[in-house]
């Protein structure tokens, strides 16, 4: 993957996927070792794609784990955590406050 989304911070390192993230947009979030960051420009954005895909990178990708992973799926946290919701008449009614000085 080359650009600066955020899917290839979060989700690319699942798959174990070299990322080539350009420029400062993700500045500040963790990254997995598969993120490689280059400024823009065309030729730091060639030789980071270079080092993706040199065999050395990509071997040293494997087993790495994903920092966003939390040891079990999304699916499966929110099931529970359905399962613990009381359905009833309040939670379908919808409520409404006014707010102090608002007309």
């Amino acid at each position: 993957m080359v650009g600066n989304s955020s899917s290839g911070i979060i989700e690319a390192p699942s798959f174990g996927l070299p990322v080539i993230n350009i420029g400062l947009r993700q500045a500040g979030r963790v990254r997995g070792a598969n993120v490689i960051d280059v400024e823009d420009g065309c030729a730091n954005i060639m030789a980071g794609i270079q080092r993706a895909l040199s065999h050395e990178f990509r071997t040293c990708l494997e087993g790495k784990p994903n920092p966003y992973w939390a040891g079990k799926e999304a699916a499966g946290t929110i099931v529970e955590k359905l399962k613990s919701v009381v359905l009833d008449g309040g939670l379908l009614a919808k409520k409404f406050h006014d707010l102090p000085g608002v007309s």
